[in-house]
């Protein structure tokens, strides 16, 4: 299972930094699994296979087919997180506080 979820994560071309921050965990965590130094919790392994659609008796078993489907890798998220991860921390204020005030206005409507 640990030689799966590196080949998840590399066949979508993450970094394990990259792979852990989309899944809530850092680096050092992802190659602690990879290198078989801590065991994956259920948690996480639900985790892969719900952020990337990964099949989950491939992922246990190594049957079947990676994926459910092929993940969006540029997804609408995805794209946004990376933009503001570029900016200015001032930015990135302004930028939150306008997605928050988005939020209400939706909730409203």
């Amino acid at each position: 299972m640990i030689r799966r979820i590196k080949t998840v994560r590399e066949t979508l071309k993450l970094s394990q930094r990259e792979f852990g921050e989309k899944l809530g965990v850092s680096r050092d965590v992802i190659s602690n699994i990879e290198y078989g130094r801590v065991p994956p919790k259920a948690l996480f392994l639900r985790h892969i296979c719900e952020r990337y659609h990964v099949n989950a008796h491939w992922l246990e078993t190594g049957e079947g087919e990676m994926f459910l489907d092929m993940p969006v890798e540029n997804s609408k998220f995805d794209e946004a997180l990376q933009i503001f991860k570029t900016l200015r921390p001032e930015f990135q204020e302004y930028a939150l506080e306008q997605i928050k005030q988005l939020s209400k206005l939706q909730d409203k409507t």
